[in-house]
């Protein structure tokens, strides 16, 4: 009703209906409503995740958007009965200039939402990814390349939104609980709560009272430019909040901030201090932010502020993605995060377990030209900005490794065998100390986590924490390695009922040593069980034997198969799996010396992870045995299954931007393991991992590990293949066939 125009009709009762609402709203207890309101507005943002600079921005009722503008208005209605910015600027609230912010930030806001309604069908507020580049033609960007013209535009959305959010900040404070301009007379519970307030006290030249930094001297700063500095370290160490005039005074002092104090040793102390207050950093940093304060102090970090990220994984922007970080890390050390103790048992091992915050300020400073190339890049920024804020010498390899490398932990989980002690061993060499690996593996999670909600999950957590300790056992010596008849020695104790210890040693024999690295004495036990059933079984004309059991540490169900191995045996298995409707996280295969394959697939079904339903395993056992046959292929089935798929599909698969994702292979030789490696992305489908399993196959290569990933609809799979003719010695030319074949093979899937 406050923003009720006229229409219609008789205007002089129109207008006299105005006059007694609002007079009735400014005379029936106005402070409630300023304050419900106020709750109203901050509950609002809150669903919308407090943020402006969200991917896909809600442009009416997200942080910084017309609704926040909107709702000071209504406040300055009831306030003082009018609902211009000029009463603001007459009562000293707002000045011309920040009006004038105010105003021309609504404005572009609306010509935003203008522009995304007249693209859209049905009514829609939030400015989705595919949507950004129309709207940016729409309003007059032309820059060519899409990815330049969205960074811009949203750039300028961001700064827009921005202004919008902190002003509306400065001014519901001001409006809600600020004297001036109240339009009631101090109610006796005021005047006592006045009466029993705690004295003011005064720390360098601010006033602290009710848990408030307040100044009334306009030239506070000016008089100490530093003290801009020290007002955040204040209010971090007193848990104070800044007054509404104090926060308006910051941004109009921001030029202040010069590259005197830029170089000032004592500023630079100040701001180390800040980032030393463990468990308490992120919301210092957050207001800095919110204030320009902090991409000010830190130019380096300014380069990043509304800087859109061009990825699959990343939600926010590169600044905000940060602060982000640093949130995540504070309740690590706070306690809040309960799938986080091991990490904070591992920073606490090193000797300054703090220094993890300004190590994750600086990772992505890289990125200030984009995300390609942004590791090495930011240890170049790096490098100068640490000496100028002070960081001691030795300090510098820890801080530097872990940006250069931030990604490598979990490249290496998702690309090698973490059961295989010469992949352990590997990356003990890279990293070479305990410290650096506690860094690294702590940040790795702060990282994760901080750029999408749903990006880290029970599967990642343990391949990451297996990593972890696996690598920090070799670090600390306590990881051996072992001779081969050790090794089987060592299993020779096992109990397996119909089986004799003659008969366990010849299993031991047959299989190669790469076996025991993922194999443990449960898996020993039950491979030698089944193989003992498939051989007695044999004259029956037993295909496989097959077995289910659930993973309970990683939400997972593993099928271990025993069959004879055949050409073709991964991708026969691959597309019985994928028709029975079974996500395929991974894999591993070994064949014995006689042929006889052992098998492992690591599959889940989707949201509920371990596979229960005993029609889809007894469904997915019969298409095994029907392909392992040869009596039908996988291919007219899995065809048939994506054509129903397709159809019934909302969403195809589209990159951020609208455009179709290209895919991607890279087969090489990893020195250091002596591996090969296949390396493809690709947009997700039915049956995408049968159909790179034959194709590995008919370029005469067997597959014997492979991991396999999916984010927002596109599938990373990685697999370790060898020669089918052991003997032969692989070329660079196989490898470039073996590419081109796949790629082939994806283009015209």
């Amino acid at each position: 009703m406050l923003d009720a125009r006229f229409i219609c009709g008789d205007r002089k009762m129109s207008e006299r209906f105005m006059q007694k609402f609002l007079k009735y709203c400014r005379s029936h207890e106005p402070e409630k409503y300023l304050e419900e309101l106020h709750a109203h507005q901050k509950e609002r943002r809150l669903e919308k995740q407090s943020t402006v600079y969200l991917q896909a921005p809600d442009v009416k009722s997200g942080a910084g958007g017309l609704r926040d503008y909107q709702g000071v208005l209504w406040m300055i209605k009831v306030k003082f009965g009018n609902r211009e910015l000029e009463e603001l600027i007459r009562r000293k609230y707002l000045s011309e200039q920040e009006a004038k912010s105010y105003s021309d930030a609504y404005s572009f806001l609306l010509r935003v939402r203008n522009e995304l309604h007249f693209l859209s069908k049905r009514p829609v507020d939030t400015l989705h990814l595919e949507k950004q580049p129309e709207v940016a033609i729409g309003l007059g960007y032309e820059e060519e390349d899409i990815f330049r013209r969205v960074e811009v535009f949203m750039g300028d959305y961001y700064s827009h939104a921005r202004t919008i959010s902190q002003i509306t900040g400065i001014l519901e404070q001001r409006l809600v609980y600020a004297t001036s301009g109240s339009t009631s007379k101090l109610s006796f519970r005021k005047v006592l709560s006045a009466y029993r307030a705690e004295p003011s006290q005064y720390v360098d030249g601010f006033e602290l009272l009710n848990n408030q930094l307040s100044s009334t001297d306009t030239q506070v700063f000016d008089e100490d430019p530093e003290r801009i500095l020290r007002l955040f370290r204040h209010s971090q160490r007193l848990s104070a909040t800044l007054s509404p005039d104090l926060r308006s005074l910051v941004r109009n002092r921001l030029s202040l901030i010069d590259s005197t104090l830029i170089n000032s040793s004592s500023a630079n102390v100040t701001f180390r201090s800040i980032l030393q207050e463990i468990g308490n950093v992120s919301p210092t940093l957050c207001e800095m932010h919110e204030l320009g304060v902090l991409g000010r102090f830190i130019p380096e970090f300014g380069k990043l502020t509304c800087k859109v990220q061009h990825d699959l994984y990343h939600r926010f922007t590169a600044d905000v993605h940060v602060l982000h970080c640093i949130t995540v890390l504070d309740e690590v050390f706070q306690g809040k995060r309960t799938d986080a103790q091991q990490y904070l048992d591992a920073i606490r091992k090193n000797e300054v377990p703090g220094l993890l915050y300004l190590i994750l300020f600086l990772h992505d400073l890289g990125k200030d030209e984009g995300p390609k190339g942004h590791c090495e890049r930011g240890v170049e920024i790096a490098i100068p900005l640490l000496k100028r804020l002070g960081i001691s010498e030795e300090m510098h390899d820890r801080i530097l490794f872990v940006i250069r490398n931030h990604l490598e932990m979990v490249r290496f989980a998702n690309k090698f065998d973490l059961e295989d002690p010469e992949s352990i061993e590997v990356f003990a060499k890279f990293v070479e100390g305990e410290q650096r690996l506690r860094f690294l593996y702590a940040h790795t999670y702060c990282d994760a986590n901080a750029t999408a909600p749903d990006l880290w999950n029970a599967h990642k957590e343990e391949l990451h924490t297996q990593l972890f300790s696996n690598t920090i056992a070799v670090l600390e010596g306590k990881r051996a390695p072992m001779d081969p008849e050790t090794i089987k020695d060592s299993y020779m104790d096992l109990e397996i009922k119909g089986v004799s210890k003659s008969k366990l040693r010849e299993h031991l024999d047959q299989v190669p040593m790469r076996y025991f690295s993922h194999s443990g004495r449960e898996e020993v036990a039950l491979h030698v069980s089944m193989l003992s059933q498939f051989l007695s079984n044999n004259s029956k004309n037993e295909t496989a034997v097959i077995n289910w059991r659930n993973d309970v540490r990683r939400t997972l169900t593993v099928i271990d198969i025993i069959t004879q191995d055949q050409v073709g045996l991964f991708e026969k298995i691959t597309g019985a799996i994928s028709v029975s409707g079974l996500n395929i996280l991974g894999a591993r295969a070994v064949t014995r010396n006689d042929g006889i394959a052992i098998d492992a697939f690591y599959v889940e079904v989707e949201k509920s992870g371990f596979v229960e339903d005993e029609e889809t395993r007894t469904s997915c056992e019969n298409s095994i045995r029907t392909f392992l046959l040869g009596k039908s292929s996988p291919d007219s089935q899995i065809s048939e299954l994506r054509k129903k798929i397709d159809g019934n599909r909302l969403f195809s698969n589209r990159e951020k931007l609208g455009e179709k994702i290209p895919s991607q292979v890279d087969v090489y030789r990893d020195v250091n393991l002596g591996r090969t490696i296949v390396e493809v992305k690709a947009p997700d489908r039915v049956g995408l991992l049968h159909l790179l399993a034959k194709t590995i196959s008919h370029c005469g290569f067997d597959i014997e590990f492979a991991r396999i990933a999916t984010e927002q609809g596109i599938a990373t799979d990685i697999f370790h293949i060898a020669s089918k003719d052991q003997e032969a010695k692989t070329n660079p030319t196989q490898f470039l066939e073996l590419r081109e074949q796949l790629s082939d093979s994806l283009n015209n899937a």
